[in-house]
């Protein structure tokens, strides 16, 4: 089976060389037509990204502090991530579900601390370019779907103070690069939809998709689907998850301690209906609303460190917002069900992009009503679509109401997640401070 689709795409390779350079030609055009979008994303990425590490830098030190192993954020495995990073004889026993992990966050991590940057001030410059890499990438996103430039900004920021922005861009663990792979393959499903992608390239697409989290891989297949024929799209998958294989072989010999991409069903099994989980009701609320907008967090008992906290919004009441929360998140609503009402009935030549975004969404939805005991743990995964299923609000009538709710709920969620990021961040150094006074 290897043999033969290594076969396929080694025959392909005269084709792929001729579909590249037209790319490259017509990728030059696009350089000089898109002069101010590319100004405009660099400068959003700049922007985002600086703001980003002032915000990292909030994190108590603790909380990524091998010799205490106490999982607190979320259910968040931040020691062993950050481990990760820096360390290439990590435990990456994980990379059986997020599979290129280590060779994407080492290296560049890596490459700073040759440059004489502390391990930890190294991790906290990756997240936030990370961060600005992802805002960008959603500007691009919101363009490739036709808004213009200043909705395209209005949204893009509003992406960045989501809840799910704001409390995972920060940390070290996967969700941050998973939220950069999911959205550059939604992004150039804008333009695959136009034909305007070569396979080879939609390939690559499928694969980062693929790279940090399988799950998300479904992102990758959605878009190459939406926008070819099942032959056709069969064969760029297929070739994307040789390329995947592949780099995986890469990695086991750069990371010796890395595991083959297959689910460990025993392991998997025991996040499914999980008894932290709550009920569908609690599922849904944390999946549409805390993704966006944080409740206030409570510190709840740890069963296992019980001199630590266990942080979680699983089980939140809604009532546990403040006014002001409540509020972004009415005009947050009203703007995604227009957004996903236009995708639905009135996408005109968006319509791959919108079947892929509203599938993908449905399928992160459907999987974690079943999957996970804190499902805020994976909303970076899904907010991308969320955000780009709001975008279609001002592709049609009413524009100018939609974008001023929008601008209108920035400064709101702003205000509520930073805040309430800032009092569990300080709350939680005070409490390190009193256990290490002890």
């Amino acid at each position: 089976m290897l043999r033969r689709i290594l076969t396929e795409v080694i025959n392909d390779i005269p084709d792929t060389r001729s579909a590249l350079s037209r790319f490259y030609r017509l990728f030059q055009v696009w350089i000089s037509k898109n002069r101010i979008d590319l100004t405009l994303a660099a400068t959003i990425s700049v922007v985002v990204g600086i703001a980003y590490w002032f915000i990292a830098n909030q994190i108590p030190p603790v909380l990524i502090d091998p010799e205490r192993d106490a999982w607190v954020w979320f259910e968040a495995d931040l020691i062993r991530v950050q481990q990760i990073m820096i360390d290439r004889r990590a435990d990456n026993y994980r990379t059986n579900v997020h599979p290129l992990q280590a060779i994407v966050m080492y290296p560049p991590t890596k490459m700073l601390v040759l440059l004489g940057i502390p391990e930890r001030l190294a991790a906290i410059s990756i997240l936030a370019a990370t961060a600005g890499a992802w805002s960008a990438t959603l500007f691009g996103g919101f363009r490739g779907l036709g808004l213009r430039r200043s909705d395209a900004i209005a949204f893009t920021v509003l992406g960045a103070v989501s809840g799910a922005a704001i409390f995972w861009m920060p940390v070290p663990e996967v969700y941050a690069f998973g939220a950069l792979s999911v959205t550059i393959a939604l992004a150039l499903g804008t333009l695959m939809q136009r034909g305007t992608v070569p396979p080879i390239l939609q390939a690559i697409s499928s694969v980062i998709s693929f790279s940090v989290t399988t799950t998300n891989w479904m992102a990758g297949i959605l878009t190459v689907l939406a926008s070819n024929t099942y032959k056709r799209a069969f064969r760029i998958l297929v070739d994307g998850f040789a390329i995947a294989t592949a780099l995986f072989a890469i990695q086991k010999v750069i990371f010796p301690r890395s595991t083959f991409f297959v689910p460990r069903i025993g392991l998997e099994m025991s996040f499914v209906f999980h008894e932290y989980g709550g009920g569908t009701l609690d599922k849904i609320r944390a999946f549409f609303a805390y993704s966006v907008v944080v409740p206030e967090v409570p510190f709840l008992d740890h069963p296992t460190f019980p001199e630590w906290v266990r942080l979680s919004v699983q089980l939140v009441p809604l009532n546990a917002l403040t006014g002001i929360g409540m509020v972004g998140l009415a005009l947050w609503s009203v703007v995604f069900v227009a957004g996903l009402t236009n995708a639905v009935t009135k996408p005109d030549q968006n319509r791959p992009i919108a079947q892929a975004l509203i599938l993908y969404l449905l399928f992160q939805f459907l999987l974690h009503l079943v999957y996970g005991d804190e499902t805020f743990l994976y909303s970076l995964n899904y907010i991308p679509a969320m955000l780009l299923l709001a975008g279609f609000s001002v592709l049609g009538r009413g524009r100018l109401i939609f974008l001023s709710l929008v601008i209108i709920s920035i400064p709101l969620l702003a205000y509520n997640n930073l805040s309430e990021y800032l009092r569990v961040t300080s709350d939680l150094q005070a409490h390190a401070d009193m256990l290490l006074h002890r």
